[in-house]
């Protein structure tokens, strides 16, 4: 069920998926990367967590993943959370019990190398964004966030926020199975997730930056599914800088 990444020209892109069930070894937890319509060569990126750890959850992810999908599709050029907002209204009319948290990004390319990040997030863990040239400084916690999704909760209003990224900026999305340590400090354990991946090198793989925080920040036992969703823009040759 898990979404085949695809070449994007202008970014690379990395995702890791780790199950924390026992038995059935399938979640709620996913991500997705998907081209919007409009022939702006823009893209959107999605993390989310469906609650639950096992086939019932993973049901209604995939639901959930398709009518995100379709809500994009039929919203074109219009913000990404008015594509969530849709999602919320399809699920409170179909009466699908769909809980969790996401977040919901569009990508879209700019001049000089830049892409534009537009995010909604439905009471999800922040992104962390890296800065060219700073790796000295953790990675930035994008925290505005509006409320969860739940299936007692009425419709509300959502917002979307946005941010320029310069080449060579990577964006880290992830689910609290990253950073949920029982008896220890959530705020400490994204702090951690934040200093390893602006320590990483723009020169590593995404695939081995992921590993590296699955295997540092993550619980050794962890009891939640854990996805990891990295977009790192593309570096200007030396020629452009």
């Amino acid at each position: 069920m898990l979404t085949d990444l695809v070449q994007v020209p202008g970014l690379e892109t990395a995702a890791l998926y780790r199950p924390a069930g026992r038995q059935d070894m399938v979640g709620g937890d996913w991500y997705d990367l998907y081209p919007l319509p409009g022939g702006h060569g823009a893209w959107a990126v999605t993390v989310g967590d469906i609650t639950g750890h096992d086939l019932r959850a993973a049901t209604l992810m995939g639901q959930v993943r398709s009518m995100l999908r379709q809500a994009d599709l039929d919203h074109p050029g219009r913000p990404p959370h008015q594509a969530v907002e849709a999602l919320v209204q399809a699920c409170q009319t179909l009466g699908l019990p769909a809980g969790g948290t996401l977040v919901h990004a569009h990508l879209t390319p700019r001049p000089a190398g830049h892409w534009q990040l537009s995010w909604t997030n439905a009471g999800h863990p922040p992104p962390l964004l890296t800065h060219p040239g700073a790796p000295s400084e953790p990675a930035e916690q994008l925290q505005a966030h509006d409320i969860l999704l739940h299936p007692a909760l009425p419709p509300t209003p959502r917002t979307t926020h946005t941010r320029l990224l310069a080449p060579g900026s990577t964006l880290l999305l992830y689910t609290d199975g990253l950073v949920e340590h029982r008896g220890q400090d959530l705020d400490a354990a994204v702090g951690e997730a934040a200093h390893r991946l602006a320590a990483a090198s723009t020169g590593t793989p995404l695939d081995d930056v992921l590993q590296h925080l699955a295997g540092t920040v993550a619980p050794v036992h962890p009891e939640d599914d854990t996805v990891l969703f990295a977009v790192r823009i593309a570096p200007l040759p030396p020629s452009a800088q």
